[in-house]
């Protein structure tokens, strides 16, 4: 269970799992930039005591690469791949976690990292990820580990505008 991580925040980099902010040809999609990864205003502003504050600067700015999972069946079943397609694309638009598992086997579970939008359900990750399920991305945002959770928090302006996914069959 070492591998997996409830939450996708990563602050440790290793260069194969971590990539440097340079497209792969065989990447599916691009999905923000390591450079334009920061705490938003209405992150910081929602880290009202000195301890939320200290843990917010545990977030980094991170790229990682590998493929878009459903957080819940990998963890539960293993699936993924191109045989889980439907199922994967049914979990996520049920409000199942999208993460990325890369190339060491490391579960990184994706947020929108703008904390006012996401916590009013104002933003999702839904319409940017289903589309993209077992697929190779590379994906640049706030990377934050806590014990053995991994978060990566995705610049809301990066993703794509959410749009109705089609019914998987």
């Amino acid at each position: 269970m070492n591998r997996f991580s409830l939450a996708v925040a990563v602050s440790l980099m290793s260069p194969s799992a971590l990539a440097a902010d340079k497209p792969s040809q065989d990447l599916a999609a691009t999905i923000g930039t390591k450079a334009g990864a920061q705490w938003t205003d209405t992150t910081t502003a929602a880290a009202a005591t000195a301890d939320q504050q200290k843990h917010l600067k545990k977030g980094k700015p991170a790229t990682v690469v590998g493929e878009v999972i459903d957080v819940s069946c990998y963890a539960q079943l293993g699936k993924r791949g191109e045989k889980h397609i439907a199922c994967g694309t049914k979990c996520l638009q049920n409000g199942n976690p999208a993460g990325i598992l890369d190339d060491k086997g490391n579960v990184y579970t994706l947020f929108v990292e703008q904390h006012d939008p996401r916590r009013d359900g104002l933003a999702d990750l839904k319409g940017t990820f289903i589309p993209l399920i077992a697929k190779r991305v590379q994906v640049s945002g706030m990377l934050v580990e806590e014990k053995s959770v991994k978060a990566l928090y995705v610049d809301q302006a990066a993703l794509t505008p959410a749009a109705p996914a089609a019914p998987a069959k």
